[in-house]
């Protein structure tokens, strides 16, 4: 013990002395415009060290450094870069100011930036800027936010054409989506094939995967961050574009010297893409979506800033005869900034998100609306103290109150063959608090330590059912229903959340990271299928559906070489999940008043490794990434009927080992015309399917299934290609932008879907459903004034 102790002092002595020969010295400062407004989300990069930050909300930014020569590179949308070399031999703070002009970043000669932060201590974060992202060949003419993280290492889709992403074996609902700091609960259009985000007016996106902050919470996998441009300061400006899908509107500029807005519009109607296909189901079906954003900003001075981010989306689909969809988001979110100091700051947001869905039959006899919805309020403050020598503390806390309507069936005719049911309101509130300490032990060893905790509670009206002991729940066990009143507490969940990261700087260019977080989550997805669809419903934990928990540890390398031209990384992950949700065999989902008698509960557990190779600069850049993972469920229940494959590990629905995805950009020649490519493998789906079949008596054929999600679909691979030019800006007044892709060029018919259709007399036979079996071609265009 003694030896054990005298080490450990020893160690820190060490720190202690070292930290001494190599002061850490601090650079800060401010970029503004020229109408001494502060830029926020600047980009600020140093070198040597390949540093990368962004600016805050006040246009801050802090560096910790040893003495040295450095280079300052500042770079901002629609602004000439800043750039200077400057001697850090104490503590400086710079004030820059950038001069904002007419024209847009060009996506295809600006020096693509690094994903990976060496000098950061967090891990598993990747910030993509726009321009990144317009790079990818784009599905009929729309580059798209989701299909773009699903190249990042970890993540991955259900298949063409379904909504949801998955991350490190996470099931979609585990994966927090904001808008400007505002949930959604759902990020799809046309059932997936493109995401509510319009590409024209996003700022950047940021994908937390491990080593999250405990300033975020409320699911267990991932944070994806989505964030809106600002209105422009200085002029208005209009852009237009349109794709054989879509077409798209949008203005900013300022009112006044302290005020900017931004409004913009994005709509489609495919049904004539409809009519091209050959089965008569399909062509008579009619579609469409429309989303819009309104932003506004206004600056009272120096200490305070007010944003307002709005966001309404709408989808409608319809089946011929048969059934129609429609769903939409209305999001609102209301932050206040304000600067009590030199490196301190406080923040006040207000947020409203709210999901509909109203799925109605049409067919005779079969008439019926069939409503859900979401409703989430919240109100959070958060504090960022950034001036403290070695630590930058955040800390903060909030509340959240979820409305959710699980169910209602109204009956349109009388000769309607269903009956109106209604299920009780899902009501819950949930509390929580948080503080993160960033410290800088030594120029070399950084530490993030901080803590989360949450409190919720389930509230009435609410019935519960109780059932008898040790015998699988049903409506035959029920005895006795216990009623809660209006605003009582039904049930109670609470817990810590500690997270840890650790950088270690093995050089100025390569570091080694190590992380481990506990994420709580009092929301379910009940769903029973692969990829999500408009019918599935949200729940909240309650007597019997547990709060889901999750425990990651993860461990990194990264590297960048001296110019930042590449960067690699390797990430090896281990995670424990608690209270993850299957469901019993035939379970009923849709209107069901004891749900939980339908549902199973056990753990899961996924592991894996990701490694992501980036060429950054040259006429040539990409990327390669790939994930090697498995991603394992274990329901164990005290009967036959409550327990999968005999209470063994199986794989879950998103185990899919292989992820592999290569991208290539090429610009061409001095022309402004570049060429990209993307090619992605993917292990197949697991699903549930027979491996033998027996005959009784000669003359009936009965499956038989080993266990669940024991066989898998085939793989799935795809090669898609674009073309883009970039026109330069006549006289600066306006710029244009064409695309040119083909998605899926060797018309590969990859398996969104596995069938099973019987034959008299013989065993079942399996097809597959390809959603994609052609190569689609598209063309795009984009125009800014």
């Amino acid at each position: 013990m003694r030896f054990k102790f005298s080490l450990v002092l020893l160690v820190f002595t060490f720190l202690e002395i070292k930290a001494q020969i190599n002061p850490i010295l601090l650079l800060t400062g401010t970029v503004v415009s020229e109408n001494n407004e502060p830029l926020e989300k600047a980009s600020v990069s140093v070198s040597p060290g390949n540093i990368n930050i962004y600016t805050d909300e006040a246009g801050k930014f802090r560096i910790e450094l040893s003495d040295g020569h450095y280079e300052i590179y500042v770079q901002y949308l629609n602004a000439d870069p800043y750039n200077k070399r400057i001697h850090i031999n104490k503590d400086i703070d710079l004030n820059i100011e950038l001069a904002i002009n007419d024209q847009m970043l060009d996506a295809v000669t600006v020096k693509s930036k690094t994903l990976l932060d060496v000098n950061s201590v967090s891990m598993g974060k990747s910030v993509v800027e726009i321009a990144t992202m317009k790079k990818q060949p784009a599905f009929l003419g729309e580059v798209d936010v989701i299909r773009s993280i699903s190249a990042l290492p970890g993540v991955i889709t259900a298949g063409e054409g379904s909504s949801g992403f998955y991350v490190r074996g996470g099931s979609a609902d585990q994966n927090l989506v904001t808008i400007d700091g505002a949930p959604v609960f759902n990020s799809a259009h046309l059932f997936g094939f493109f995401s509510i985000f319009n590409p024209d007016i996003l700022s950047r996106y940021t994908l937390h995967r491990s080593g999250i902050s405990s300033k975020y919470g409320g699911r267990v996998s991932s944070i994806l961050d989505v964030e809106f441009k600002d209105g422009g300061s200085d002029k208005w400006h209009f852009y237009s574009g349109f794709s054989p899908l879509t077409l798209k509107v949008g203005l900013d500029g300022p009112i006044g010297k302290k005020t900017s807005v931004l409004l913009a519009g994005r709509g489609a109607n495919p049904n004539y893409l409809l009519k091209l296909f050959s089965n008569n189901d399909v062509k008579n079906s009619t579609s469409y979506f429309y989303d819009s954003n309104l932003k506004i900003k206004h600056q009272f001075n120096d200490k305070n800033t007010l944003v307002f981010s709005g966001y309404l989306s709408e989808d409608g689909f319809k089946f011929p005869f048969d059934t129609t969809y429609q769903y939409g988001n209305k999001v609102g979110s209301l932050k206040f900034s304000h600067n009590f100091n030199s490196g301190f700051f406080g923040f006040v947001t207000a947020s409203r998100s709210f999901y509909n869905n109203i799925t109605k039959g049409i067919a005779p006899e079969e008439q019926f609306g069939l409503i859900s919805s979401v409703n989430f309020d919240q109100v959070k403050v958060d504090f960022l103290k950034t001036n403290s020598g070695k630590h930058t503390l955040e800390f903060g806390g909030g509340w959240g109150q979820y409305n959710i309507n699980s169910g209602k069936l109204e009956i349109y005719s009388s000769e309607s063959s269903f009956n109106p049911i209604t299920l009780q309101p899902d009501l819950g509130n949930e509390y929580f608090g948080y503080v993160n300490d960033e410290m800088i032990i030594n120029p070399k060893l950084s530490v993030l330590g901080g803590i989360r905790y949450s409190y919720y509670q389930k509230m009435g009206p609410s019935d519960v059912s109780i059932y008898q002991d040790n015998i699988p729940k049903s409506y035959t066990t029920v005895t006795e229903v216990i009623n809660f009143g209006s605003k009582e507490v039904v049930k109670t969940y609470s817990g810590l959340e500690p997270r840890f990261s650790l950088k270690y700087s093995l050089s100025s260019r390569s570091s080694l990271k190590i992380g481990a977080n506990r994420m709580r989550q009092y929301t379910q997805l009940i769903s029973n299928t692969s990829a999500l669809t408009p019918t599935d419903v949200w729940r909240l934990s309650n007597t019997y559906i547990k709060p889901q928990v999750a425990d990651q540890a993860s461990v990194g390398y990264v590297n960048v070489s001296p110019d930042g031209g590449f960067e690699y990384s390797l990430e090896l992950y281990y995670k424990k999940l608690y209270n993850v949700v299957d469901y019993k065999d035939g379970a009923e989902i849709l209107l069901n008043p004891i749900l939980e008698a339908d549902l199973l509960f056990g753990d899961g557990k996924a592991y894996g490794s990701e490694f992501f190779v980036k060429k950054n600069s040259g006429k040539t850049t990409g990327w390669i990434s790939l994930s090697l993972s498995r991603a394992l469920r274990q329901i164990s229940g005290s009967s036959r009927e409550e327990t999968i494959n005999e209470g063994k590990f199986y794989p879950s629905n998103y185990d899919r080992p292989v992820n592999l995805n290569v991208f290539f950009n090429q610009i061409m020649g001095e022309s402004p015309w570049t060429f990209s490519a993307n090619f992605v493998y993917i292990t197949g789906r697991p699903i549930t399917a027979a491996d033998s079949w027996f005959s009784v008596y000669s003359s009936s054929i009965y499956s038989n299934y080993r266990g669940r999600n024991q066989q898998r679909m085939p793989d799935t691979h795809r090669l898609d290609i674009s073309f883009l030019r970039n026109n330069p800006i006549n006289n600066k007044k306006y710029s244009t932008e064409w695309g040119l892709s083909l998605y899926n060029v060797y018309f590969r018919r990859n398996a969104f879907s596995t069938l099973f259709k019987d034959f008299y007399g013989t065993p079942p036979q399996a097809y597959k459903l390809a959603v994609i079996g052609v190569a689609v071609p598209s063309i795009n265009f984009n125009i800014r004034f």
